[in-house]
């Protein structure tokens, strides 16, 4: 297999017809490796796997009241009536109806107790993929789940007096809304953003606007698990659900976001966006499998920031890819010397286990796939440069992948490479580059 580095000196060291072609192959595995090569890896994750919450990842956050709401905020995971479950691997919130004089609001009258916790001052995060699986149990009216994060200078508990003194959503205390549910709107969730720019001058373009996603199956959907998740850089955040893009915002022009900023999961009741509580509706569950914070990555693929690729050792796998034609072990193709086999080998693997692979062999023509080995006849190939990938994945622990590609040159005896093998190679760049467009968010 030709490395970009011979390709940087084939580019060098061969006339500038074929240099130009070669730079343009060099180019694009260097594209493809930026681009298909990215993953994530987990810098913090909380998987809910003991018997309580844990106190030191987590602040329940009791003094909350807000938009007219019902409920009482309460630290309760332990009595019968807790508000936090933890068990089975899933942390539950848990609103319930029942009338109390809310401790954390100097003795108020509330109809509701629910749970509201945040991550301020113990874990924080800038930039990455903010990732949750969230499922919410009830349709009934009234209810008001979010999956979100706030800037840590905000006023609000926990105040450690660090700063921390800015009124929301100033600089410095704005909000982003990942997953926000409302009964009363069922079929869809609201992603959003809350800060100074757009309240003062009105335009939520240079910060982000507000985002309604439909469910495919309409409200029931939110019974469902999903992965919910935000990607953040300084220049742009994107939203998902499970692998679609619900929206890429530009944030080049924000001067809000750039800082530190904390998570919470909560369930509020009634108030503005929840409504009219169904009269019949004694309890409300949020149950999230995981919530995490990742960073990019060169060491896998992985397009999900979760438990699984918090458990896996991407040292675990390699892959290479093999060239033969003829029998022969070769770097170019030569099209009237018969059939060409790429085989793609598996390394540091586990003992025992089973692999899959899978192909990307667009541009071949008529490729005969086996399993890890690809065979085709390349005599009614062009001159040029094809791109060929493989990605390889462990049948027993389906997180643990890994792709590699390869550029195949093929090249007929003394024949030099044309100005149209450039302008395929162009065009094939620029197609390329699009399928990739949208889970990389480029413009």
């Amino acid at each position: 297999m030709t490395s970009l580095f011979q390709q940087i000196y084939l580019c060098i060291s061969h006339p500038i017809q074929r240099s130009l072609t070669t730079l343009l192959a060099a180019l694009l595995m260097l594209s493809f490796s930026s681009l298909t090569m990215a993953g994530w890896e987990v810098k913090w994750i909380d998987k809910f796997d003991g018997t309580g919450v844990n106190w030191d990842n987590w602040t329940a956050q009791t003094q909350a009241n807000y938009n007219n709401e019902v409920q009482c905020y309460t630290n309760d995971d332990s009595t019968a009536d807790k508000n936090y479950d933890v068990s089975g691997g899933t942390l539950k919130i848990i609103a319930r109806k029942q009338n109390i004089s809310c401790p954390g609001l100097n003795g108020a009258q509330k109809s509701w107790t629910s749970g509201r916790l945040n991550s301020k001052d113990k874990n924080e995060f800038l930039n990455g993929r903010i990732e949750s699986r969230i499922r919410f149990h009830n349709l009934e009216s009234g209810t008001w789940p979010a999956f979100w994060m706030l800037e840590n200078r905000i006023a609000e508990q926990p105040v450690a007096y660090d700063g921390d003194d800015v009124t929301w959503p100033n600089a410095g205390a704005g909000e982003i809304d990942i997953w926000e549910w409302s009964s009363n709107a069922p079929d869809y969730y609201i992603t959003n953003f809350f800060n100074e720019v757009a309240r003062n001058s009105g335009n939520k373009t240079a910060c982000g606007n507000k985002v309604l996603h439909n469910y495919p199956s309409d409200s029931a959907d939110v019974q469902n698990w999903h992965n919910y998740a935000m990607e953040w850089n300084a220049n742009r955040i994107s939203f998902y659900i499970d692998d679609t893009l619900v929206v890429s915002q530009d944030m080049s022009s924000c001067s809000q976001y750039e800082e530190p900023m904390f998570m919470l999961l909560n369930v509020a009741m009634g108030g503005e966006l929840g409504g009219t509580i169904d009269s019949s509706l004694t309890q409300a569950t949020m149950e999230v499998d995981y919530v995490a914070h990742c960073q990019a990555s060169d060491a896998n693929n992985a397009t999900y920031c979760n438990e699984e690729l918090a458990n896996q050792d991407n040292s675990l796998l390699g892959v290479s890819i093999n060239i033969t034609q003829n029998g022969q072990t070769i770097t170019d193709i030569n099209p009237n010397d018969g059939s060409v086999t790429l085989n793609a080998k598996p390394s540091n693997t586990v003992t025992g286990n089973s692999y899959s692979y899978e192909w990307q062999t667009d541009r071949l023509p008529s490729p005969i796939t086996t399993g890890q080995q690809v065979n085709f006849d390349p005599s009614s190939m062009d001159d040029g440069y094809y791109y060929v990938s493989v990605t390889i994945t462990d049948e027993q622990n389906s997180a643990l992948t890994k792709r590699e590609y390869v550029v195949l040159e093929v090249s007929s005896p003394n024949t030099p490479s044309s100005g149209g093998s450039v302008n395929q190679l162009l065009l094939g760049c620029l197609v390329l580059l699009c399928i990739f467009r949208r889970r990389f968010n480029l413009v």
